[in-house]
């Protein structure tokens, strides 16, 4: 179970209510598989607990996994599909024109977030930063 939900990213990203919480929903799980094979499973479990052992550790990893949630996600919330196709820019209620990230700045965007995720998670990262589990060294 993500440390994270909908409500808590509109909140951290300023994200409109007219985009849906169940757009968030498969971001959310992945960002918390992603966050849970970086960090391992005892950090990530103790993050979800009330009171957390590490209370500043799990807001670190929350903070961490809403960036990756947003990395997930940016990509379904920045593309509006019309059965004519992908919409780059349109024209709404008289002279108001919204346009959508080209392609090239949302994977920048996409980028950053993922990141921003590492730079705040990595303190936590296991044996030598890389996810999955820690080596464990054995005596010859």
């Amino acid at each position: 179970m993500p440390l994270i939900n909908a409500q808590m990213l509109r909140e951290l990203f300023a994200i409109d209510d007219q985009i849906a919480n169940a757009r968030f929903d498969r971001a959310l799980d992945a960002a918390s598989t992603r966050l849970r094979s970086w960090v391992g499973g005892d950090a990530y479990d103790d993050a979800g607990t009330l009171p957390a052992d590490d209370e500043a550790r799990a807001d670190d990893l929350a903070l961490a996994e809403a960036h990756l949630a947003m990395g997930y996600a940016i990509l379904g919330i920045n593309t509006s599909m019309r059965p004519t196709g992908i919409v780059s820019s349109e024209r709404v209620e008289g002279q108001v024109t919204i346009s959508y990230l080209k392609p090239a700045d949302l994977a920048a965007l996409q980028q950053q977030y993922f990141e921003t995720a590492e730079q705040i998670a990595r303190p936590y990262l296991l044996s030598d930063g890389t996810p999955g589990p820690p080596e464990i060294v054995a005596a010859d």
